[in-house]
This record gives C-alpha cells, structure tokens and sequence, in this order.
C-alpha cells in the first residue's frame, strides 16, 4: 500500500515537471485543419481564448518522408490561426500536427491530428444565381468555384438556411432534403421578403464546411387575402363638430393581406334588405347613412378578395357581457375578462367586440372582435398613464348588439393633482359641523380614487387633527367634538393606490357661542307657538270672531258708513266741480237742484199705560246707568 502511494507522489511530481496543470486536459485547445482553394495552403486554428497567450509554438512533421524531422513554427502574438504555405507540403502525404501553449509556470499540449492534407479540403462559400420567383413556386440555385470531380475533390453535398426579413431565426434544410446545384420552394409565405443562404462540404464528410454564401434576397408573389376585415363603428365629430356614426375597420396584417390591399369595398344596407349606399375607401373609415341598418366590407388586392365582413348597425334586448374586469399590464395594455348572461332561448352571439375609449373625449382608442368561445383578451396600445379609459364588452348577435356597463381603467395610476373643491362648512351646533365637498374633476384624479382626508387645524400650536380615511363616494363629514366660539382651519386630500395628492385651499369657519344656541332656541319656540296658533284660529274662525264681537267695541267689528265715500256726495261733487270750470266763460248758471231730502222719522215707541218698573239694588247702581240717562236714551 505505501509502494502505491510513492508510486503516485512520483507521478505527481512527474506531470509538475512537465508543466502539465490540472484542469487543461490534452487536446482542450480546439486545434484543427483544414486546406484552403484554390491555392491549397493548410490553414490551422485553434481556439480564441489561447491567442494572447505569450509564447504559442506550432509543430508538424511529414510521416511518409522523414517522421523524426519536425518542423517548428512560433505564431504571432494575439494570433489563434497559422497558414501553411503549399511549397512546404505535400497534400498527399500523411502529416502530424499539435500546438504547445507556454504560460509563465506551466505549458499545456493539444492533441496531435494526422491527417493527409487533401481529406481535409474546405471549399469555397457557394456562389447564388439570381432566385427565380414565379406563381408556382421558388427556385434557388447555386455553384462551388474551382471545386471540380476532375480535380480528384470529392462531390459535395450542401445545406440551406433561410428567413423573412422581420425574423431574427434562420430555419434549416439539411442535406437530405438539398441538392448539390439547387432547390425548390413550395410552401413559402404569399408576398413575404425572404433571404436564403447555401453552405457545402464534401460528402465524405472528412473535410470542413465552407462558410455561408452571401445572402439572396426575393419576395414570393402575391395571393388572395384571408380572412375577414375587423369592422366597428363609432360615434365620432364630424367636420363641422357635429356627432355622427363611422364605419371604421382596421387594414389586414401583412399575412392576412399577402400582398397590395388596393381599396375597400363598402354596401350599406337598410331593415328590408334594400341596398343604400356602395363606396369604395382607401382605409379606414366612413360615415354612416341615417337609413342604413347593415354593413359589408371586403378587402381586395391583386389577386382576389376577402369574404364580406357583416355588422349589424341596430340594438338587440338579448343580454350583453357582464362581471367585466380590467387589469392593467404594464407595458402592454389592459387585459380584460368577461362573462355571457344567459339568453333565453339559449341564443348565442356571432362574436365579442372589446373597446376602449377615453373617458374625457369620449374618442375611440382601440377595439379588437373575439370569437364565442373567448372569455378574455388583451388589448395592446400605447395608452397614457393617469388617462381614465372606459372599456366596454359588446356581444354581437344576429339582430345587433348590446353591451356591458363601461369599465373605468388606469394603465397606470398617479396620485391626484388637486384637492377636492368647492369645500363648504355648515354649524350644526356649538360643537359641531357638518363639512361638505365637491369630487375631484375626472381629469385630475389621475386613478381610481381611494378615500378623502380631513385636516382641522386648532388655534393652539398643536399639530392638525385628521379626519379619516373617508370613502370617495362621500360628499360630506360631520366633525364633532368641537370648541365653542372658536375659529378653525381645515383643509382636504384625496388618495388613489399611487399615493396623496396635493391639499384643497384652506377653508376657515368659526363655531357659534353657547348665547347663540339660546337664542336659537328661544327663537324656535316663538316660532313653534306663533304657528300653532294661526292654525286654532283657522280652525275655530267662528268660535274667534265671536270672542272678538263679545270683546272688542262695537267700532272693532262693526261696518259703520262712510259719507264721504257715498254715491251721492261723489256726484254732488263733481257738478260743483264742472259747474266752476264753466264759470268764466258764461253766464252765471243756475243754482242746482236741491236734492230731495228724505227725513227718516223713527216712530215713538208706544207708550204702555203702565211702564215696567225698574228695581235697583244697592250694588247695582254702580254699574247700571241713572234714570236721567235712561230716558236721553229714549
């Protein structure tokens, strides 16, 4: 056993000295050859990672002249590559070739290659005929220089690499499914950009592939358009700012449209079917006639048509989507879910149709139609942070469509920009009041509000008390607990998930005194009594006026006459008066007629032959009257 462990030590020792070092295996530097066309010079390499190593020394020998003879080369500073010229060669000969890399305390080995220089033939890249484009397909053709079967080169096999220009991947053919000369496309894209590259090797595979061509560029010809054309429409201003309904639709992707879209055409229909209008449109919008109640669009380019999109213009009673819930996804959008009310009669409707618009100009940001089956969809823009947007989910029926309640959505939420408005204070009592408010204005709240704040400042140097959270929907607070008779400040703000926003104005107001409450009180109770008894007189007018009659003299009640305001001293009045104009221009007039005066004599009572006898007690004689004013009475 301690035989093995010397033995071990000793190797160790071994590997020491002859710098080998751990973690460099033979062979690890990447060495390989290859003879390069048309000169056929050796062009050896390695890998990049040794090139700034200090001292790199390369080795070869001829096996079939002379094996003990090696040849040394020392490579370049910075350089991981070594050509051999062709005037040192024979390329039928059988050559071994490694690499040593000296460091400063240790030098690693590659692994030694033997190889006869013709096996190891690299060719040229492939040069590419122009690519023929034509309706039935593709074809791609190519040729190797001074690589020949005459000149004893092995044939080539070949492979082909190509992409569109938007994609970054290249998609492969290998050798199985290339020629050596050639290929043929079938199932490219209709009207796309592609680019195509060939590379060779021989078919031994004991040489090394040629480096890419050059790349060919072309475009595959035009077909039909697929699909449908997304059709919406939208109540929008027209020229002269009045509100009328478009006809919008978005242009077909470069896919959908495989080539040109040259024009779009549009029919409007009326409820009987009837056709109201045709046109044709370059892109993307037209008014609607008042008549119309249907809509087809096709889009068409060279090579054909798309099938007619249909939109039914009208309102339906079948339910729209409801529980509809919008997320914000930063970067990309709002994703936005919903759920189908049941239809009686198990209904269903052709499609969804999602749309967003902004809530403060009411224009139509984007819309994107779904299938049936879909529940959720995401609607990609470049939308405003802190803009409020109202997105809508529309079921499309046979009949026309109905919609969802709008749901307001934020990209992205900021606090709010002002405070609430219009802050009004009103005295409940000495220690009360009851605080009122307007919302913050839509375009400044920039999110969802959360909750308002309450901020009461006391003349004392204490900070401000804080009322609150408070609810968004509120629109007024009662703050209690107050100080009589003294004056306050009080100021607002209002919150969404971003933070707080700035402070309202401050508002000052002044709690009434305990002598005003009194007041008050004493105010309200004359009040209360004054009302009740204008009611009990309403209701016992009689019971009133009798009270007053038994109360009251008799010149209170009664109606005495005016002789002033008789008929007769009013008409014995006006002759005087014309009787005076006509004075001075003629003849003294006669005097007026007398009146005739009716004396009114009210007759004697009858006198009784014996009068009733009037008994008088002591006490009443203080209240009755005396005989003598009796008898001026009668």
């Amino acid at each position: 056993m301690k035989s093995q462990w010397n033995t071990a030590w000793l190797l160790l020792l071994a590997l020491k000295a002859f710098g080998l070092k751990e973690g460099h295996p033979r062979g690890s530097l990447g060495l390989q050859c290859h003879l390069l066309l048309p000169r056929e010079d050796m062009n050896c390499s390695w890998s990049a990672q040794f090139a700034n190593s200090p001292h790199i020394l390369f080795f070869y020998q001829n096996l079939n002249i002379d094996p003990d003879e090696v040849h040394r080369v020392q490579v370049p500073l910075g350089q991981n590559w070594l050509v051999i010229a062709r005037s040192q060669l024979m390329v039928g000969d059988r050559y071994r070739v490694w690499l040593e890399v000296h460091h400063a305390d240790w030098m690693e080995e590659s692994e030694k290659l033997t190889f006869r220089p013709y096996e190891k033939v690299k060719p040229l890249a492939p040069e590419l005929d122009p690519v023929v484009v034509s309706s039935s397909g593709v074809t791609v053709k190519w040729k190797t220089p001074y690589w020949s079967e005459q000149l004893s080169h092995q044939p080539l096999v070949c492979e082909l690499r190509y992409k569109t220009s938007k994609d970054a991947v290249w998609a492969s053919l290998g050798v199985d499914h290339v020629s050596q000369e050639g290929h043929e496309f079938e199932d490219l894209d209709p009207f796309t950009r592609y680019s195509v590259q060939v590379r060779c090797i021989p078919e031994d595979g004991q040489g090394t592939w040629s480096e890419w061509s050059p790349p060919q560029t072309f475009r595959t010809p035009e077909a039909a358009p697929l699909g449908q054309v997304d059709v919406w429409r939208s109540r929008n201003l027209s020229e002269n700012a009045e509100p009328r309904l478009y006809l919008l639709w978005k242009a077909l992707d470069q896919k959908a449209a495989r080539g040109d879209i040259l024009n779009y055409t549009v029919d409007f229909w009326d409820h009987r079917k009837t056709l109201v209008a045709s046109s044709i449109s370059v892109c993307c919008s037209i008014p609607i006639p008042a008549s119309a109640s249907y809509v087809q669009v096709s889009a068409f380019n060279s090579a054909g048509k798309t099938l007619p999109a249909s939109l039914n213009l009208g309102q339906t009673d079948l339910p729209g989507p409801q529980d509809v819930w919008v997320l914000a996804v930063p970067n990309l959008g709002f994703n936005v879910t919903w759920t189908l009310s049941p239809t009686p009669g198990g209904a269903q409707p052709e499609h969804y149709v999602v749309e967003c618009r902004e809530e403060i100009s009411r224009e139509l940001a984007d819309w994107i139609s779904k299938p049936v089956g879909c529940s959720s969809t995401l609607l990609k823009g470049d939308y405003r942070p802190t803009e409020p947007y109202l997105v809508s989910v529309y079921a499309i029926y046979v009949d026309g469509s109905n919609s969802s309640a709008p749901v307001r959505a934020y990209v992205k939420e900021g606090a709010p920009s002002v405070g609430p408005q219009a802050v009004k204070d009103e005295s409940v009592s000495s220690t009360a009041s009851l605080i009122s408010w307007e919302e913050i204005p839509l375009a400044n709240q920039n999110g969802h509000l959360t909750h308002v704040t309450i901020y009461l400042k006391h003349p004392t140097p204490a900070g401000p008390k804080i009322f609150g959270p408070i609810a968004a929907k509120e629109r007024s607070y009662a703050l209690e607990g107050l100080d009589p008779g003294t004056s306050y400040e009080l100021w607002m703000t209002g919150s969404t998930s971003a933070g707080e926003g700035p402070a309202s104005p401050v508002h000052k107001f002044h709690t009434p005194g305990a002598r005003w409450q009194i007041s008050l009180v004493v105010l309200l109770s004359v009040g209360f009594l004054l009302i009740v008894a204008i009611v009990v007189v309403i209701i016992r007018r009689r019971w009133f006026l009798g009270l007053c009659h038994k109360v009251l003299p008799l010149w209170c009640w009664e109606s005495v006459p005016d002789p002033g305001r008789s008929t007769v001293f009013v008409r014995m009045e006006d002759q005087r008066a014309a009787l005076a104009q006509d004075s001075s221009s003629q003849a003294p007039p006669e005097p007026p007629e007398e009146p005739d005066v009716l004396e009114i004599t009210e007759p004697a009572p009858p006198q009784t032959a014996n009068p009733p006898r009037v008994v008088f007690s002591g006490y009443e004689k203080h209240f009755m009257p005396s005989r003598e004013e009796l008898q001026e009475l009668t």
